[in-house]
Formats: C-alpha cells, structure tokens, sequence
C-alpha cells in the first residue's frame, strides 16, 4: 500500500533513503581532454552525471580532469576497448576522441576512422541495454557550399575535399554497420570557438599585430558555432528519440564572413591593425613547406596542404534547421559576447599577452589580469 506521501512504508531510514535514491545517469566521453570534450565534461558533471573518460595510456595525467573516473584503452586495438570495464552500466555515449592535424589520409584515418570503428564495435557486442550514441563528425566531411544561397544540408551528397573531411566521413560510414544494433546519431559542428578552442586562437594572434596578415580573404563566408551552443546540441542529440539513427548540421542561423570576423575580433581586442592580404600563392608556397617540415619532423605543421585546401573554398555553409526542429536546439551566444569572451580566457590563461592599459572597454577587461 501507499501511505499519504505515496511511498510504500519503511520502518527505517536508512531503507527510505534507498527508495528514494536516484543513480546519476552514467556516461562515457572520449577526447575529454580536447577543446569541446572539456566543455561537455562540465556541463554533464552540472547536471548530475557520472562521466567516465576513455583515454589513452599515454594521455598525460596533468590533462585528466580529477573529477572524473578514468579508463585506460589503446582506441586502436579493438579487444583492449571491447574489454575495458568503463562501459559497464553507461547510459550515452559520446564519441569525440579524433585528431584534426596529420599528414597523411592514413594517419587521420588511424585517429578518426579506426578509434570509431572499434568504439561501435565494442558497444554493439555487450548486448543487453545499449546506450545511446553520439558520434561528433565535421562540416568538413560533407564539403564547401556551391553558393551564398546554397548551405550544405544533410540530404546533399558529401564531397569532401581534404583528407580530414575524407577520414571524418568514413567514421560517419562506418556507423552505418551498427545502425540497426545502436541507438547512433551523428553531429557535424560547423566551425567552433570559444574558450580553450587553438584554432581561433592564431587569427586573434595576428590580429594584435600592428600589421595583421589575413590568410583567408574578407568575402569568404563561413558558418561558426560557440562550444557552448555545441555542447547544448550534443546532450538534446543523447536524450531525443527522433534523433536517433539521424544527422545533423550544428550552427548559429546567420554565417559569418571573413571580413565580419576580422572586425568583430579587432573590436573585442581594441586593436586597428593594418590588414595585408596574403596573395594565395603565398599560401601555397607555405603549405608545401610545412609539408616538407612535416616530413622532415614526422609531425603535422600548421601550414601544410590540407589547411591550405580548408582556406580555398569561399563559402563554407551550411544549415542547421534539421536540428532546431528535431531537437529544438537553437544557437543562443552572440557573435561579440563569444568572442569577447574567448579573448578574455585566452589572456587570463596567457594563451594572449595582456592588453596594453588603455585598449579595452572597461566591460571586456578579465577579472584577473596577469602581469605577465
């Protein structure tokens, strides 16, 4: 029976404790100690959530987050990730654990195709109650817009057009084996920044220049999205039935330009740079000798011939309204609040100098300034 409280009785404490006790859900990431993974991280532990991350052996510990549990596998060797405990009674599945720098197709497939792979595999052979599944792909495994007017939506055939775009779309193909067996849904962000992101990071470099060179020229467009809007997305895609077995383009509504960008970072910083226009055979030029530097080194260079490919094409768009009407997910950071404070993390971790005493509106000053 139940009593007025609408609970069966119990003669003592300690049982009503455990009948009104709730596990946190539990949850898997891989690529925790990446730029979005930290970010999703936080906002799971806020909710509650017991977060497991998947690491390699060789991750180093000062970049393990200590509120989280850890798990050791070599995502390359499919029986250590199908063995690892750290899938015992999980819930969701976030799959973010990948590389972005490489120098060849088959090292990007060594980081992205193969990990997921043998991540799905692992998942689909436990049987019994399978989690739900979110693989974090890329705007770049579908390509560039043919226009303005035309952003990339998930019905249009992929065309990738570097050896990123192509690892990151056979990691989406090989979710198509396990589709009937896992509850998957794939994401692909457009470009993201935000706090801890380095890619964003080396356009605010040269914008505090006195003479800033612009790789990328002020009329290409491109869609951008903030970790924190990516990070929403992400957990709407773990917890809609509609999403399953679905992909979905993550973005703000209005794509940026270049040119828009350049201003909007040069405001936020209070600087009035001089802008020079790099030539695009410079570009050129610099992707083939980082590609001879890579070679030489045996790692990837910033400037290497899969860069070089990602800065050609002038639109890289695409549409979202998949995802705000599946899932309800909209983009809710403004342009200039997001990159203010992106600025402002990068100086308070000395990511950026400080800026000079005079330059900033007083709103866009951190906190805790460094010294240094």
């Amino acid at each position: 029976m139940r009593s007025a409280r609408g609970f069966q009785s119990v003669s003592t404490l300690e049982e009503r404790e455990r009948v009104l006790h709730i596990p946190p859900m539990i949850v898997v990431v891989t690529g925790s100690t990446g730029f979005i993974g930290r970010h999703l991280v936080d906002a799971l532990l806020e909710r509650g959530a017991e977060v497991r991350a998947l690491v390699r052996p060789e991750t180093p510990r000062d970049r393990r987050d200590p509120r989280i549990g850890h798990w050791e596998a070599d995502l390359l060797d499919d029986r250590s990730v199908r063995e690892s405990p750290v899938w015992d009674g999980v819930s969701q599945v976030y799959h973010l654990a990948g590389v972005t720098k490489a120098r060849t197709l088959d090292q990007f497939r060594a980081g992205n195709v193969f990990p997921t792979a043998n991540v799905l595999s692992a998942l689909a052979a436990r049987g019994g109650r399978v989690p739900r599944v979110v693989l974090v792909s890329s705007q770049a495994a579908a390509g560039p817009a043919s226009s303005a007017d035309a952003p990339v939506k998930e019905t249009d055939r992929p065309l990738p057009i570097e050896a990123y775009g192509r690892s990151k779309l056979q990691a989406e193909q090989a979710v198509t084996r396990y589709r009937d067996l896992l509850p998957i849904t794939v994401l692909r962000p457009s470009s993201v920044y935000g706090p801890g992101d380095r890619d964003f990071l080396n356009v605010f470099k040269q914008e505090r220049h006195r003479v800033a060179l612009r790789v990328v020229p002020r009329d290409h467009a491109m869609s951008l999205v903030h970790v924190r809007d990516l990070v929403q997305a992400l957990m709407l895609a773990a917890e809609q039935m509609v999403a399953i077995g679905r992909t979905y383009f993550i973005t703000d509504e209005a794509p940026v330009t270049w040119g828009e960008l350049y201003d909007a970072i040069d405001l936020v910083m209070g600087r009035t740079p001089i802008a020079v226009p790099l030539p695009p055979f410079l570009l050129r030029v610099a992707a083939r000798g980082g590609d001879l530097v890579s070679a030489v080194t045996g790692r990837a260079s910033i400037a290497n011939r899969n860069k070089a490919a990602l800065a050609r094409p002038r639109w890289w768009l695409c549409d979202a309204s998949r995802a705000r009407q599946d899932l309800g997910w909209r983009a809710g950071v403004p342009l200039l609040d997001g990159l203010r404070a992106t600025y402002n993390w990068y100086v308070d971790s000395r990511w950026l100098r400080p800026p000079k005493s005079g330059t900033r509106d007083p709103e866009q000053v951190p906190t805790e300034e460094p010294t240094t």
